[in-house]
């Protein structure tokens, strides 16, 4: 019997959509029941789509938040969203993106990204694929441009109860049509692992607080050095596990500073593909709030100092997370090192985070997801 096919599109706007998406297709692949692929839509964009990729990944090396903040607002308006499928399928007018979804014909897309939505809304419309649509909000708050095309949704996964009922009661969304499973990430996140052998790898000192500082995900953020070169100055007597991802230039800069300041205990990383592991070791984890990041530490229970990240959702992220009590908003680095002296100094602050941390319910939404998508393909 031939299997039936699942789709998961994403966009490279970032590297969020990308690994949610690739979490997911591992998942499903393992699991040997359907035929799986993964598509990242902007491979298809035209000149536009290209461009404004860039100016995305720039605003994000350097932290021009102002602009994406601004650009947010004014797209999460009924409004400014009215002439949006005209322009995706100007975005994405390919001929060679309608073939290859069209003859892979996938019984259910799962889309990371609004853009795959939409996509896939219009090729059902048109009568070219007959698919269910599964769309994922990786953020902590609804957007205007996620739930345009609610209609050609058979899901919608989000984050939590609180914005299931947002979407619900402000925006007169379906209920049944909505499900907080929570934003998917790899199971290896809830597995426990050899604490010692890994501190061992990582030259981690057993006496000391351990903080995992991340440079903002797998492209590592220039201006996370202005956060750690405050925090180093202080010569605090932790270990640090400074993660650079794919930023060679920026892990260039972090080494010469240890080796020329004579710094202890910090170790200096490029990109990692044992973040849970890290996770796993530390005590406290320093990142920018983006929705995987946040909900990766969620689910190893890990609190949070939460450096300045690209505006937008990601200030929703924060709020989320401080109101909650699973960490403490560092928007200046001023602010990261008053938050490390309290932690350092104050073991009751670090041991109320954790407490709350401790009540956090793991949300399984993998293996959710996977459930449901056999119930719409059924």
């Amino acid at each position: 019997m031939e299997k039936k096919r699942v789709l998961i599109i994403y966009a490279t706007y970032g590297s969020g959509h990308k690994t949610v998406a690739n979490y997911i297709y591992n998942y499903f692949n393992e699991k040997g029941k359907y035929e799986v692929k993964v598509m990242d839509i902007m491979d298809y964009g035209n000149i536009i789509g290209n461009i404004s990729k860039k100016v995305f990944e720039q605003n994000f090396k350097h932290r021009s938040s102002l602009v994406f903040t601004t650009l947010y607002k004014i797209f999460d308006r009924k409004s400014t969203t009215v002439g949006y499928k005209s322009a995706t399928r100007a975005l994405f007018h390919n001929k060679k993106l309608k073939e290859d979804i069209v003859s892979y014909n996938p019984d259910l897309i799962i889309a990371s990204h609004f853009f795959g939505t939409t996509i896939g809304g219009i090729y059902n419309k048109k009568g070219l694929i007959n698919s269910k649509i599964i769309s994922i909000i990786t953020d902590f708050k609804s957007h205007e441009l996620w739930i345009k095309d609610i209609n050609y949704m058979d899901a919608l996964i989000v984050s939590n109860d609180i914005v299931k009922k947002e979407l619900v009661l402000k925006n007169g969304i379906d209920k049944r049509k909505i499900y907080s499973f929570g934003i998917p990430i790899s199971e290896s996140f809830s597995l426990t692992s050899d604490k010692e052998k890994i501190k061992n790898k990582y030259k981690v000192n057993n006496g000391k607080l351990t903080f995992l500082f991340f440079a903002g995900g797998s492209m590592g953020s220039s201006f996370t050095y202005e956060y750690l070169k405050k925090v180093l100055e202080c010569r605090y007597d932790v270990n640090i596990i400074f993660v650079c991802g794919k930023n060679e230039r920026l892990k260039e800069k972090v080494n010469y500073l240890v080796l020329q300041e004579g710094y202890k205990n910090v170790m200096v990383l490029g990109f990692s593909n044992e973040v849970n592991n890290l996770l796993n070791i530390c005590d406290v984890v320093i990142t920018k709030p983006g929705g995987i990041s946040v909900t990766e530490c969620l689910e190893m229970k890990k609190p949070m100092l939460l450096i300045q990240g690209n505006g937008g959702q990601e200030i929703y992220n924060a709020r989320f997370v401080c109101f909650n009590g699973y960490g403490i908003n560092c928007r200046r680095p001023k602010k990261l090192v008053w938050a490390m002296n309290k932690i350092i100094h104050n073991r009751n602050v670090l041991d109320n985070m954790n407490n709350k941390l401790s009540k956090y319910d793991a949300n399984k939404s993998l293996e959710k997801l996977y459930k449901l998508s056999e119930s719409l393909m059924r």
